[in-house]
């Protein structure tokens, strides 16, 4: 009887999702990541060689997650070749200045980081809060905020959207302001942070301070540059780090560098070393009171790219199990899942990978 159902509901998911159009949005969902805006003096045909090449350059960064790779000899050679992964491009031009926007194949763009031995970032990615801390030159500690530092916020906008990550800049409000102080965020104490920035729905936690530092070779005033001291707390774990430069901007570009890097590192997987034939996993999902809840959860495992595909192959009530071919380790599949705020796990606390269970919230 129970096997007759799972037909029966199998079925009516491939009618339903042919026909309709799941409109449920989540966080964290970066759309774009194999296209890119260049910004360019005129249309002549050297600038656009060389703007679809800086394009590449960005997807290439953007899709592994990893900055280091434009110091790759593969990579380099195939930048010579930027215009045979192009799709599309055209100019836009606004008041202020002109832009090649570009669209890369992605196909052909994931076949090169696989075969060069990179990984490759999901489109669902955490959010992230950014704090950020700055002593001025006069002594004085402030927090980073939209209008009183308002080019060094649109900097780390900037380099989130070129890196795509999702970052969420603090209102710094009356609400922020009786939670935490500038100590706070100086001193890198990003749990206490972590209770403040409940109110933003974010993922994780970013805090850093930005001061000027002496060049230890060389203690003359004009040796001296701008550092950034940071602590990243991303699901109860904290990394931390420090870069430098000889501006501010500098600096603030390679913070959110720093926390890109970091943030793929776990989440970035490395497809090369899986055969999804090899690797499968039943997940159970609980809570659903709906066919089109089945459709919704169905088209959700297989937007993963972790997910080679996805089927449903039983059905009790308000319960159901799902077969996944996996192109990672479990480990991969619990992350991207966690990401997504519509499907929570049943243990909260430690996800049995033996057992996946979850909760599809109404």
């Amino acid at each position: 009887m129970i096997k007759g159902v799972a037909i029966l509901v199998r079925l009516h998911l491939i009618f339903c999702l042919s026909l309709c159009c799941f409109t449920t949005a989540y966080a964290g969902v970066i759309e774009g990541l194999y296209s890119a805006r260049v910004e360019v003096p005129d249309q002549s045909t050297s600038t656009q060689n060389a703007a679809i090449r800086d394009g590449l350059e960005d997807v290439f960064v953007k899709v592994s997650g990893n900055s280091a790779l434009l110091n790759d000899a593969q990579i380099k050679q195939q930048l010579k070749q930027a215009k045979s992964y192009l799709r599309t491009y055209r100019f836009e031009q606004t008041p202020e200045q002109l832009f090649l926007s570009v669209n890369f194949d992605q196909d052909k763009v994931d076949k090169q980081l696989r075969d060069s031995g990179y990984r490759i970032w999901d489109k669902r990615r955490p959010e992230t809060i950014v704090w950020l801390a700055i002593k001025e030159p006069g002594g004085s500690r402030k927090l980073v905020a939209e209008g009183s530092h308002q080019a060094l916020v649109d900097i780390a906008q900037d380099t989130a959207k070129r890196r795509g990550v999702e970052i969420v800049q603090p209102l710094l409000d009356l609400d922020d302001m009786q939670n935490i102080s500038i100590y706070d965020v100086w001193g890198g104490f990003v749990h206490q942070l972590s209770q403040a920035s409940q109110r933003y729905g974010v993922d994780n936690v970013f805090s850093a301070r930005i001061y000027k530092a002496q060049n230890s070779e060389d203690e003359s005033q004009s040796a001296a540059i701008w550092q950034g001291d940071w602590v990243l707390l991303e699901a109860g774990n904290t990394s931390a780090g420090t870069v430098s430069g000889a501006e501010q901007a500098q600096v603030v570009d390679a913070l959110v560098n720093a926390m890109s890097d970091t943030l793929a590192a776990k989440y970035a997987i490395d497809f090369s070393r899986f055969d999804p034939e090899a690797m499968r996993t039943i997940v159970t999902v609980k809570n659903l009171t709906s066919l089109s809840q089945y459709g919704e959860i169905l088209k959700f495992f297989n937007s993963l790219s972790v997910v080679s595909s996805a089927s449903l192959v039983s059905q009790q009530g308000q319960v159901a199990r799902f077969e996944l071919n996996l192109l990672g380790e479990v480990e991969n599949l619990i992350d991207a899942i966690g990401l997504d705020k519509r499907i929570s796990p049943v243990n909260r606390f430690e996800v049995d990978k033996q057992n996946l269970e979850y909760f599809w919230k109404l």
